[in-house]
């Protein structure tokens, strides 16, 4: 996206500086800026080119979001699972204890290895 300088005083957006005449790519990061509609309607500017990044609605914004966060869910319930799963094959003792402290469970807080596993077990199966 390129803009022109139509007026005479020298314009300032983002770090371009626009001498009266002169044409400037504009920074990706201010296409969108609000400053440039001002500019506009001012007959200050004239913009050419096609944005980089088309414009996206707050439900597509929002909608994305869902997607990240139901993603991060999936992932986090695949390593949950994972994490149950390996309780029941043979775990170390030291590897016990890092998972039950990673859940909040201090394995000293527990009568012995068998309660820590217990306490490891209901916590993933919450």
């Amino acid at each position: 996206m390129k803009v022109t300088n139509t007026s005479n005083k020298v314009i300032g957006i983002g770090e371009v500086t626009l001498l009266p005449g002169e044409t400037q790519d504009l920074p990706v990061a201010f296409e969108r800026n609000p400053a440039l509609e001002v500019y506009k309607r001012l007959n200050a500017i004239k913009i050419s080119g096609k944005a980089t990044e088309p414009v996206k609605t707050p439900e597509e914004i929002a909608a994305e979001q869902a997607e990240v966060e139901r993603m991060a869910a999936e992932e986090a319930e695949v390593l949950r699972e994972q994490k149950l799963a390996s309780l029941n094959g043979n775990i170390s003792e030291e590897d016990l204890g890092k998972l039950a402290e990673e859940l909040g469970i201090n394995p000293a807080d527990c009568k012995d290895q068998a309660d820590v596993l217990k306490k490891v077990k209901a916590a993933l199966k919450k």
